[in-house]
């Protein structure tokens, strides 16, 4: 049997949910992700870093990113919104190449530094050119040494990426 205390009239376990979102919420903002909306995820893979539920790109619809160092492929096969975060070794201003392959079905590719949307690559991929290519992506001046990277693509959808490190 379930017994929970209550603090004033809410429950502990609401109490400690509510501490744990403050937390995250915190940990993202140190991170420079603060303004990035969130949409959740649901669901995809990734090779080479650990995914599955509860964080950014893996399932349950976590606020918390899942996060990667530059130079290392970000790939996904499922629906949904899928946010990672990159770590450049680096603040703004700088830029880094964004390459990418979204494949038959459009995907759309958003770049956030410090929770300000910097690039946004609209709904790329068609049977045509398969979605294939990179751009350069421009940070401006700040603190943060990190971007946040969102793909949003609709169900049967398979994509990958890279940040790149920046070269200066």
């Amino acid at each position: 049997m379930l017994v929970t205390h209550r603090i004033g009239h809410r429950p502990v376990r609401a109490a400690a949910a509510t501490i744990t979102l403050a937390a995250a919420i915190m940990l993202a903002g140190a991170a420079g992700v603060s303004a990035a909306p969130s949409t959740g995820s649901s669901g995809s893979s990734d090779s080479g870093s650990s995914s599955g539920s509860g964080t950014g790109s893996g399932g349950s619809g976590s606020s918390i990113p899942r996060s990667k160092p530059c130079n290392q492929s970000t790939q996904s096969g499922g629906e949904g919104v899928t946010d990672t975060l990159h770590h450049l070794g680096t603040s703004g201003p700088t830029s880094f190449v964004l390459a990418y392959e979204t494949y038959r079905i459009p995907d759309q590719i958003e770049v956030f530094y410090q929770g300000s949307l910097v690039h946004n690559t609209g709904y790329i991929g068609d049977d045509i050119n398969q979605g294939t290519g990179s751009v350069v992506v421009a940070l401006p001046s700040g603190t943060a040494t990190s971007v946040l990277v969102r793909v949003t693509g609709p169900g049967g959808t398979d994509w990958e990426y890279t940040v790149n490190c920046p070269t200066s």
